[in-house]
């Protein structure tokens, strides 16, 4: 699967609200797998160390995939959400890969 990419995002709880925000990203984890059938892994991580702080890993089929994914309106309600409810601190920081191998 040469075509795959894969995204990490890290993001950060505002204080007092990681488990308000940890229930929105199990909920937008849901929504994603559902709608989108190009994504093939969409999957929230909580640290164990610091409980504020989630990551996401995310592998799409290829770049059309990926590229539907950022333009899925039920991701901008989410976003929408995390902004108006006040449940992130600082910026969403994202990488994105390109597959070597299959």
């Amino acid at each position: 699967m040469t075509d795959a990419v894969t995204v990490v995002a890290r993001l950060r709880a505002a204080r007092g609200k990681g488990d308000t925000l940890a229930a929105l990203l199990a909920e937008q984890s849901a929504a994603v797998l559902e709608a989108e059938p190009g994504c093939l892994v969409y999957r929230p991580h909580r640290s164990a160390k610091d409980p504020d702080l989630f990551l996401f890993y995310e592998i799409y089929r290829d770049e059309a995939a990926f590229e539907a994914h950022r333009n899925a309106p039920h991701l901008a309600a989410f976003r929408a959400r995390r902004v108006e409810e006040g449940l992130t601190e600082g910026p969403v920081e994202v990488e994105v890969f390109r597959s070597l191998t299959d």
